[in-house]
């Protein structure tokens, strides 16, 4: 039988943390917009431990990216990832993120950036349409240690200019999956109605159809994952259950590397579940 540490042996201490430094220094400089060779990084890694072949390394990464999915925290680009990994493997992830002030800075930041993934061409919502996540926990079970989901979602929720931004782009991408379609005439009636009129409408764009039918669009961004929980007024549950014909939530996600789009249409209590986790109070 292999010992920890041998070829096809059990992952040792010492080798899952080599693993967690290199891929939380690959991660801190993509959130710095750098764009590090991974390889080159990962024949480092191997170098110090010839037990590992790159690709069970590479592996090893993936199960980092999932770890950190779970978490609705950025993750790699070009390492998905990949769920099926060892306790020891989480416990040291989820320690290294509470010890590391400099990595927890840096995705602070990135967080909290306004800008967008730059595109080489104008992009359409179709371009950009995914489906809903899903929810389901690894082997059924929540994930160790302190989710960071909850205070990402209220993080999104008070960057109002992350909001901004976020509903500016969408506008961009209805007008433009109108004018692709022959439609230009509704794309020129798309409204950034959040601006142009006003909060407490109970939606931020007012886009079409191709048939010309409304949609009143709510929008909520997030630079984080997929999976990162949103905050919902109740004005715009409300409004999502009188409306909800018309009414649809777009929630844009990895806005400032990857910018994608899940849509929930129609009454917002039947297409997610929600959770009351703010209340107002008043002296009685």
């Amino acid at each position: 039988m292999a010992e920890a540490g041998e070829t096809g042996g059990p992952w040792t201490d010492e080798e899952i943390d080599l693993a967690i430094t290199a891929y939380l220094d690959l991660l801190a400089a993509e959130l710095r917009g750098e764009r590090p060779v991974k390889a080159t990084r990962v024949r480092e890694v191997q170098r110090l431990m010839p037990a590992r072949s790159t690709g069970s390394i590479e592996r090893k990464l993936a199960n980092i990216s999932a770890v950190l999915d779970e978490r609705q925290q950025p993750w790699i680009d070009g390492y998905k990832p990949y769920s099926h990994y060892q306790a020891a493997l989480e416990q040291a992830v989820v320690r290294r993120l509470g010890l590391d002030r400099r990595l927890s800075e840096t995705m602070a930041e990135y967080q909290a950036n306004t800008l967008p993934a730059p595109q080489p061409t104008r992009l359409a919502t179709e371009d950009v349409l995914v489906g809903p996540p899903s929810v389901a926990k690894r082997g059924g079970r929540p994930p160790i240690g302190v989710t960071t989901g909850a205070f990402g979602a209220l993080q999104d929720f008070r960057n109002r200019q992350l909001g901004r931004a976020g509903e500016e782009w969408v506008v961009d991408a209805e007008r433009e999956s109108l004018d692709r379609l022959g439609r230009r005439d509704l794309a020129d009636r798309v409204v950034w109605a959040a601006n142009d009129i006003g909060d407490g409408l109970g939606y931020d764009v007012t886009s079409f159809k191709p048939d010309g039918t409304p949609r009143h669009i709510e929008v909520k961004t997030t630079n984080l994952g997929a999976r990162t929980p949103f905050y919902i007024t109740r004005r715009e549950v409300e409004v999502s259950r009188t409306e909800s014909p018309v009414w649809s939530l777009y929630r844009v996600f990895d806005f400032r590397s990857d910018p994608r789009i899940y849509r929930l249409d129609g009454s917002v209590e039947e297409s997610a579940h929600l959770e009351p986790s703010v209340f107002v109070g008043v002296p009685r």
